[in-house]
């Protein structure tokens, strides 16, 4: 997926891009969660993720210890 960029408003709104939101099936009214992880952002539909170590790693390409990774995601989601 390329990059999408969006505004901030003066109220701290944005919009969630159209290809991003068809990607993650997001539907009106429904809720996102945001999560900063490794001063990134990492935003997800209320969805059980099945394999944490196989999404971390496809994210991703850092010379990073996915094991680490995945016990500081998991604290930080918790």
């Amino acid at each position: 997926m390329k990059v999408e960029e969006t505004r901030v408003t003066s109220k701290h709104q944005t919009t969630i891009p159209k290809n991003v939101r068809k990607h993650l099936k997001v539907q009106p009214g429904q809720s996102v969660r945001w999560h900063v992880v490794r001063e990134m952002v990492v935003v997800d539909v209320h969805k059980k993720m099945p394999n944490h170590v196989k999404f971390l790693t496809s994210q991703v390409k850092l010379d990073l210890d996915a094991v680490k990774l995945v016990k500081e995601t998991r604290e930080e989601f918790s």
